[in-house]
């Protein structure tokens, strides 16, 4: 919510509601039901539905934070409330929807504290940003950062699908409901879409593409939890 046009838009603000409401229920849909409605013969995994819960309720309270920004706090500067908002998003939802992406791949624990971590220089940049009033600062450096952690995270993220492939065809004879090849396609389409919110400057149409989107990613999540088949609990995320 980067424009005041979307506040004084009432089917964007339904929509904003709408859209903040279900990732909150879906959340909690996640947390709270021990059994699949969308395939109730499958095993999930409770490691990857924890962290996709944690990432739902990351974006209902993302969508929180920016309407009260928006209309209660910081109306007034909008720089800082929008470097403000955009770093609570840098240090939540971005290491949270990595961790949801690791934790698909059940061969081994892959640890998520590096790439939190590598948020560190985004928020300290974007910190100064607001001392400064310094869109150089606040936005444009955390940003080309944010999109080489990112572009990092794919190469990586592209080389542990092979190598999880290469462990279930070693260890199962069969792949139903155990493949992942779905979440490195989901992964890059999530970074495109990434990019597109990021690089919304308050255009009417974005704001409402980033809801979609962000339904649309939801629902893909659900699904991919509830049909990715647990192969092994030793480990916990």
């Amino acid at each position: 919510m980067y424009g005041q046009e979307s506040i004084f838009d009432p089917f964007f603000m339904a929509l904003y509601g709408g859209t903040a409401l279900l990732t909150l229920v879906a959340a909690l849909y996640l947390l709270l039901r021990r059994s699949n409605a969308i395939a109730p013969d499958v095993r999930s995994s409770r490691v990857l539905r924890r962290w996709t819960a944690a990432f739902f309720l990351a974006s209902a309270l993302s969508h929180l934070w920016w309407f009260v920004l928006g209309t209660v706090w910081l109306t007034d500067d909008r720089l800082v409330r929008n470097l403000t908002a955009i770093m609570l998003d840098h240090l939540t939802l971005v290491p949270l929807v990595l961790a949801v992406l690791l934790a698909m791949l059940q061969d081994h624990r892959r640890p998520v504290w590096p790439w939190w971590l590598m948020q560190v220089p985004v928020v300290v940049m974007g910190a100064v940003g607001i001392d400064r009033h310094d869109v150089f600062w606040g936005y444009t450096l955390p940003h080309c950062w944010q999109v080489a952690v990112i572009a990092a995270f794919v190469v990586y993220y592209v080389f542990a699908v092979r190598r999880y492939g290469r462990w279930l065809l070693d260890n199962f004879a069969d792949l139903d409901r155990k493949e992942v090849w779905q979440s490195l396609v989901f992964a890059l389409a999530l970074f495109a879409a990434y990019e597109v919110y990021t690089t919304n400057a308050g255009e009417l149409m974005r704001e409402y593409l980033a809801q979609v989107l962000t339904l649309v990613i939801v629902g893909f999540l659900v699904w991919r939890v509830e049909t990715l088949e647990e192969l092994q609990n030793e480990w916990e995320g």
